[in-house]
């Protein structure tokens, strides 16, 4: 009876024990609970978040397009293949047979890189298109990893390439628009970041949009000013003529004088933007916006803007043109004097029909030193354009100060200063718009953020416009060349020859010229401006007249065509018409 007591007694103490023990337990489980769901509540919800997004968000930039919405540039999305040896569960030899053929790589290849079972990570393949990796994804190899990224690509191939630029995302580095705009081409939309499991299932709740889990964010759309149409044109008729003459370079600017558009720059040399990093720096750089040259007898039409602001010639003057003269001792004639001598007696007219030297150089030394300089800086001469393209050059124009009397007399014909082709081209652009210069531009702007981008300012009154204007169109239709007549339309234009000068020191090099025309139309509403530039053209017969003239021609009858131009002269410089 007293062993039966006993163990009662014993059972007790037991059960006490294991009693203890499950409480001890329940309170610690308890205490680690409370722990973490209420004093490291924030902490585990914010790692539990970071483990669930991604570390690196997957973002295309905003597309480019033209004025007419073709797109010029967009992001399209690639695949880098990487295998990891730790995890393979088929042998390096069958897998390189079932991979050979969708990565397009010999068998044998793909086997040596997957049989380097030593090391993490193994590069199978770059740059792997969309199709290609959901096929491999089909073959279930375990152990590799597709790693998406976006992928700058350019349709039009070579079109507007120095307008476009590109984007090298390794180096961080961007040209053209891809760098003016960038900040705006990345500018993603705000959203609540996606979550995703274990397995890169996306982790949907009430506040999840479809669509954003499902594609990438995508930054703003920059709208260009540019028209594809007229800028094909203008690099097919551009390589035509620098591929006939031979020569090393060459440049075509159609803008619209009124607002600054540009609606066609073609630059050549020209390069593939998809693969820019096969040509030289020297052919990827806008050399239009960057180097400067002396912009020969385009520049009379800003002389003579000058002295009929200025007061120093009205529109009726008449010049004593002597041929030939000397000034500080430095010999100048004009380029025809061995064929047509002293002209003598000359009219605005005639300066602008036979290029006179002698008489714009005449005119350049009646404006006060002060008052030719300051109106030359009106028209942008010395600083930039503020063109919305990066690398542009501001010019050289030295300070009144230092003009010698050769110094002025040569200005007056586009020598003793250099200048790019855009600013020439904005500089009579100014002219075409009666008088008021704005700033050329690529990029369309809402109005908000044109009032801060565009800048204008009045250089020559409207009245000094249209009389140079008009002898301008006089001038062209009284030339015997060909260059300007386009049909149905008045032009006022110039054309300009100027020799190159030497890299290495004084003087010009031998045989090497700038050849140019520059022109607007309709005279009547100028409603384009064209600025031709060709470097080192060769042949016996190499003038603006004969390189830049045809080119301007060929694209301005186009240009009409596409913008649908109203004509001023219907009828003239047609067959018909003529």
């Amino acid at each position: 009876m007293n062993l039966f007591k006993l163990r009662p007694k014993k059972y007790t103490f037991s059960v006490f024990v294991v009693r203890a023990l499950f409480l001890l337990f329940a309170g610690a489980i308890i205490i680690q609970l409370v722990k973490l769901q209420v004093f490291q509540h924030h902490e585990l919800m914010d790692k539990a978040q970071r483990w669930r997004q991604p570390l690196h968000s997957f973002n295309f930039r905003g597309e480019i397009v033209d004025r007419k919405g073709i797109r010029l540039a967009a992001d399209k999305t690639l695949y880098d293949i990487y295998a990891h040896p730790s995890y393979f569960e088929n042998t390096p030899k069958k897998m390189a047979a079932k991979l050979a053929p969708l990565l397009k790589v010999p068998e044998s290849v793909l086997l040596e890189k997957l049989a380097k079972t030593d090391v993490s990570t193994i590069t199978l393949a770059k740059d792997i298109d969309r199709d290609t990796e959901l096929q491999i994804c089909k073959l279930k190899l375990k152990g590799l990893d597709p790693v998406k990224k976006s992928e700058r690509v350019y349709p039009q191939g070579n079109l507007a390439s120095h307008i476009l630029g590109y984007v090298n995302f390794d180096a961080n580095l961007f040209a053209g628009v891809e760098s003016t705009a960038k900040d705006k081409l990345q500018a993603t939309p705000k959203v609540k970041p996606i979550e995703y499991d274990g397995r890169g299932g996306v982790i949907y709740d009430t506040s999840t949009d479809p669509a954003t889990a499902t594609q990438p964010l995508t930054g703003k759309k920059i709208t260009l000013t540019i028209d594809s149409e007229i800028q094909h044109i203008a690099e097919t008729e551009l390589a035509k003529m620098v591929t006939k003459s031979h020569a090393k370079r060459g440049t075509v600017i159609v803008m619209n004088p009124k607002n600054g558009e540009i609606l066609g720059f073609a630059v050549l040399p020209t390069y593939n933007p998809n693969q820019y990093n096969k040509v030289s720096q020297q052919v990827v750089k806008n050399w239009v916006l960057s180097d400067v040259y002396p912009p020969g007898s385009t520049f009379k039409i800003l002389t003579i803007a000058c002295g009929l602001e200025s007061g120093a010639i009205n529109e009726y003057e008449k010049i004593l043109d002597t041929g030939k003269i000397k000034i500080d001792g430095w010999p100048i004639q004009n380029y025809d004097y061995g064929k047509h001598g002293a002209p003598g007696i000359i009219d605005l007219k005639y300066l602008f029909v036979h290029s006179s030297n002698v008489a714009s150089l005449k005119v350049a030394l009646k404006i006060p030193k002060t008052t030719y300089y300051n109106l030359l800086k009106k028209f942008g001469m010395g600083h930039t354009t503020g063109i919305d393209l990066p690398g542009e050059s501001r010019g050289i124009i030295p300070p009144p100060s230092e003009w010698s009397r050769s110094t002025q007399a040569t200005m007056g014909f586009g020598y003793s200063l250099a200048s790019t082709p855009i600013q020439v081209a904005a500089a009579v652009a100014a002219i075409a718009n009666g008088g008021i210069w704005t700033t050329p531009h690529v990029i369309k702007y809402t109005p908000e953020e044109a009032t801060k981008r565009i800048k204008t300012r009045r250089v020559i009154s409207e009245i000094t416009a249209q009389k140079l204007t008009h002898i301008l169109a006089q001038s062209i239709e009284a030339s015997d060349a060909k260059a300007g007549k386009i049909p149905n339309f008045n032009v006022a234009g110039k054309t300009g020859t100027s020799r190159k000068p030497n890299p290495n020191g004084p003087g010009y090099i031998p045989n090497s010229v700038f050849t140019s025309f520059v022109g607007y139309f309709p005279v009547k509403d100028p409603q384009v401006l064209m600025m031709v530039v060709v470097d080192d053209p060769k042949g016996a017969e190499v003038w603006g007249s004969t390189i830049a003239g045809p080119i301007f021609n060929s694209i301005a009858t186009e240009v009409c065509r596409i913008l649908n131009l109203e004509p001023d002269a219907p009828g003239k410089y047609t067959k018909k018409g003529e």
